[in-house]
């Protein structure tokens, strides 16, 4: 009778489970916006959970961080200072994206270093193998970034005031950030980025731009969240179930524009804006004139344009060539 009562329940569950799915798909078939309901977890049967992509995988911490190698130069890196910085890549940008932000704005972070599944070839570099465990899909970014934070704070050093997640097309005007953190309290739960208005009441920051977390906000998501999937439920989307997850601690995304009203974190390049659909944004950026010129990062950056941006923003002279006409080059 017990053996019935399960299996129904699983058969409930899993109907529920796909015609919500389609029901996600049929309303909105371009955002594809669909969540699991965390309270479908615990019946969803266990026989088709690797054919699911979007399944809640394991967070288990023993499992995700067996085997972890650090190359040689992570260990002569900082353990403490103003910001700790890890770049989420893989196996095939090993010979563009990684060299590129190697020779430019990651060894100006007090602590730079790669995350990734495999050990780069270049072992000069500092990396560390963080995805080891983990699936080298676009559909695992949620447990990357999860991991990633809680790996930073808990494994490497507790002792930074804030901790930026970064992905291998981001570019960080490293003086511009770190001017501007110099303005704010770690020892407050901040959580900084590009605010985007979609889904959630209050909005969530984009993962695109890069997004930062003060020292107080992370050691919050590590000792009461990432284990707590009630407050922290799975979502494909990593930023959004971020979002989500630092918002059930009332942790919201702060206002990071400039005093002008101007965005440090950029999504997209201006080039871009354009195509970006309308209401995506919870505040307006319709071209470059609402970029800030203590911009803090851009998003869709290639290598070739992050060395040419990082050689005008850093000429050999000292001299900064920067004006807002140089967008129009991006």
């Amino acid at each position: 009778m017990r053996r019935y009562e399960i299996d129904r329940l699983d058969r409930c569950a899993l109907y529920t489970l796909l015609t919500t799915a389609l029901m996600n798909l049929i309303i909105f078939p371009y955002h594809k916006n669909f969540l699991i309901p965390s309270e479908l977890y615990s019946h969803f049967p266990t026989v088709i959970h690797p054919f699911w992509e979007h399944f809640p995988k394991s967070r288990n911490l023993n499992k995700l961080t067996r085997g972890i190698e650090n190359s040689a130069s992570t260990y002569t890196l900082p353990s403490s200072g103003q910001l700790f910085c890890f770049v989420e890549t893989s196996e095939k940008h090993y010979d563009d994206r990684v060299p590129s932000i190697a020779s430019t704005w990651l060894p100006k972070c007090d602590n730079g270093r790669f995350f990734t599944k495999t050990p780069l070839p270049n072992g000069t570099l500092s990396f560390s193998t963080v995805f080891r465990n983990l699936e080298d899909s676009y559909y695992d970014l949620f447990r990357k970034t999860f991991l990633g934070f809680y790996y930073s704070y808990a494994y490497i050093s507790r002792d930074f005031d804030w901790y930026l997640k970064a992905d291998d097309d981001n570019y960080f005007v490293m003086d511009h950030l770190k001017e501007y953190l110099s303005t704010l309290d770690p020892s407050e739960p901040l959580y900084l980025g590009y605010r985007m208005k979609p889904f959630l009441k209050d909005g969530y920051n984009s993962g695109g731009p890069g997004y930062i977390l003060s020292n107080a906000a992370l050691r919050i998501f590590v000792e009461h969240l990432y284990s707590d999937e009630e407050l922290c439920p799975y979502d494909w989307a990593e930023d959004r179930g971020m979002g989500r997850c630092l918002a059930s601690m009332g942790i919201l995304p702060a206002d990071t524009r400039d005093e002008k009203g101007k965005h440090r974190f950029i999504p997209f390049l201006p080039n871009e804006l354009s195509e970006i659909p309308a209401g995506y944004h919870y505040y307006p950026l319709n071209n470059g004139s609402l970029i800030s010129e203590k911009f803090v990062s851009l998003h869709r950056v290639s290598p070739r344009k992050m060395i040419f941006l990082h050689s005008i923003l850093y000429p050999e002279s000292g001299k900064r060539l920067f004006t807002p006409e140089f967008f129009e080059l991006l």
